[in-house]
């Protein structure tokens, strides 16, 4: 490493379920701009954590704990 801290973190399927148990699902319709961006951005860090364990062959059990943590009214993933 030159010259700087950085150690990217080893994603997990315990980490991915912690992130989609405490993330804000209805944060689109929220009125204050703060919890908006906020929400996207833990989706956008989600779809990250699910495209890494895809790659490190966990895809199956990533989509079905993102399938069993979300709400009925978003589509399932496979």
């Amino acid at each position: 490493m030159c010259g700087g801290v950085y150690e990217e973190e080893f994603m997990t399927l315990e980490k991915l379920e912690s992130m989609l148990n405490s993330h804000d699902w209805f944060y689109d319709m929220s009125d204050d701009h703060r919890y908006y961006t906020r929400g996207r951005a833990q989706r956008n860090e989600i779809e990250q954590a699910i495209a890494t364990l895809t790659v490190q062959g966990f895809r199956e059990e990533a989509c079905a704990l993102y399938n069993e943590a979300k709400p009925d009214e978003f589509f399932s993933k496979e």
